[in-house]
């Protein structure tokens, strides 16, 4: 027995370190060596391996590992929660809240169950009952992380910004070295301006587990600050194209002292970017680097820099789009009379808050006048429904078939007179070119808009028209529609 335990247990830290096929022959060692703890082994090492599969993006893995778990310990209330997560980010709330209830039924003081369903719960807009849980998990835990973070999210959600703030605070304070507790209090010291402090908390962003999966590895060492005349230093993308096209107003104040500057963006940038920075080395994701000195992550360029509101590089434009691209666009729209206009209604449907950002195109329709206006769809790939939607507007001219790249994009953003989009990389786009841009924007605030603001520090010929309420569009779209026929 002694000797199955300590194999059980170092399958159990081999699964910690993400080192799957160790774990698993550890845990085969495990059963053979004591054969009646076989179930309780098994279902252990199904629930650790659910873990590493989530990690790794197998959210359909993880759910058979942890069916396999409960198969074996039906009692484990921890692993009815667990797979309740799972089916959550798959999208099957129904299925979730049943094993979350599943897991309460067996153990009614379980913290980490009563927070999970409160997540739920959230997720379905079951806002009064998700606050409901997660204060009882606080109540049951008080020294716990996740509780405190869980109703914040749900705080954040329904506009009670202070209360969400105090609760990041309450995390951090349950454990300083937690990073997601730290990451979140980041994002709320974002969201109230405090760009200094709060992007020295954003650090925290790159350790294991919160959004460490986008973070490279190298063996140069980190910039610090350190003067760069006389070294290269490679500057590398490592979020989402929006994230991309908001921070390289960095590069040139790093470019100015730098001997040489690379900077590794995705590939649908590359050409934009190295028309915007003509003394930058621009190259690909993924693509082999030059040599290089020191290398940093674009979105802590405004740490390294010290960045405040009051410093913020906000001069637009610094994007530019190719003259004769441009040139091509202004003919193709003076074709039409009217304000011309460009629409986006949907970001990037791979994006965790989605639900919450993107408009279904069937309910803009309605406040977009057939008369007045010029209107075109910036949407690249439109999902089916819009597609259908898009059909019944003829008047809304579709660009995706001649939009390759960002630098198409560009060209035709900088020829229209409005860009009218969600919080989306073009939002960034349209901003960094200096176009009127009016941002359609959830009531969950994403931390780069600020708070209290119709306006934005970040570019100054954006305006924000922000929900009053919770997934509610209404007011939103009742003020594009007037906007729009002034």
């Amino acid at each position: 027995m002694d000797a199955g335990r300590a194999q059980a247990d170092r399958g159990a830290a081999l699964m910690k370190d993400g080192k799957l096929d160790e774990a698993i022959g550890a845990y085969a060692s495990a059963v053979a060596l004591a054969p009646l703890h076989a179930g309780e082994w098994l279902a252990e090492a199904n629930f650790g391996m659910a873990r590493v599969l989530r990690d790794r993006g197998d959210d359909g893995a993880a759910a058979a590992a942890l069916k396999q778990a409960i198969a074996l310990r039906p009692d484990w209330s921890n692993a009815h929660s667990s797979l309740g997560m799972v089916l959550k980010d798959l999208g099957r709330l129904d299925d979730a809240l049943r094993c979350h209830r599943r897991a309460l039924e067996i153990d009614p003081r379980n913290p980490a169950a009563l927070t999970n369903l409160g997540t739920a719960l959230h997720a379905c807009d079951a806002f009064d009952a998700a606050i409901a849980a997660h204060r009882e998990a606080i109540a049951i835990a008080p020294d716990r992380v996740e509780p405190y973070s869980n109703l914040a999210r749900v705080l954040h959600d329904l506009g009670r910004l202070d209360e969400e703030r105090s609760l990041h605070e309450q995390a951090v304070a349950c454990d300083p070295t937690n990073a997601t507790a730290r990451f979140n209090r980041a994002t709320a010291m974002l969201l109230d301006g405090d760009l200094a402090g709060g992007f020295a908390e954003y650090e925290w962003r790159r350790k294991r587990g919160v959004l460490s999966a986008a973070m490279r590895r190298f063996e140069e060492p980190e910039w610090q600050g350190e003067p760069l005349a006389g070294r290269t230093i490679l500057l590398h993308a490592e979020q989402g194209l929006g994230d991309t096209l908001q921070f390289v107003r960095f590069v040139p104040a790093v470019a100015a002292d730098a001997a040489a500057v690379v900077l590794q963006v995705q590939a649908p940038l590359v050409a934009l970017l190295a028309q915007a920075f003509p003394g930058v080395r621009v190259i690909v994701a993924g693509e082999a680097a030059p040599p290089f000195d020191w290398h940093l992550p674009l979105m802590s360029l405004p740490f390294r820099l010290g960045t405040t509101l009051a410093t913020l590089p906000a001069d637009v434009p610094y994007l530019f789009p190719a003259s004769r691209k441009l040139a091509a666009w202004r003919e193709r729209f003076a074709a039409r009379p009217g304000l011309k206009v460009g629409l986006v209604w949907a970001g990037n449907p791979k994006h965790r808050f989605d639900q919450r950002r993107s408009i279904p195109l069937a309910a803009l329709l309605p406040h977009l006048p057939q008369e007045g206006v010029a209107l075109y769809s910036l949407q690249k790939d439109p999902r089916p429904k819009d597609r259908a939607s898009l059909a019944e507007r003829p008047d809304i001219v579709d660009l995706s078939d001649a939009l390759g790249d960002f630098s198409d994009t560009a060209a035709a953003v900088a020829a229209l007179d409005l860009v009218v989009t969600v919080d989306s990389a073009v939002a960034h786009l349209a901003g960094a070119l200096a176009r009127p841009t009016w941002l359609l924007t959830p009531h969950a605030l994403d931390w780069r808009w600020l708070r209290d603001r119709a306006d934005s520090p970040w570019y100054p010929t954006m305006r924000l028209i922000r929900q009053s309420r919770a997934r509610d569009w209404s007011d939103v779209l009742a003020r594009l529609d007037e906007g729009l026929r002034d």
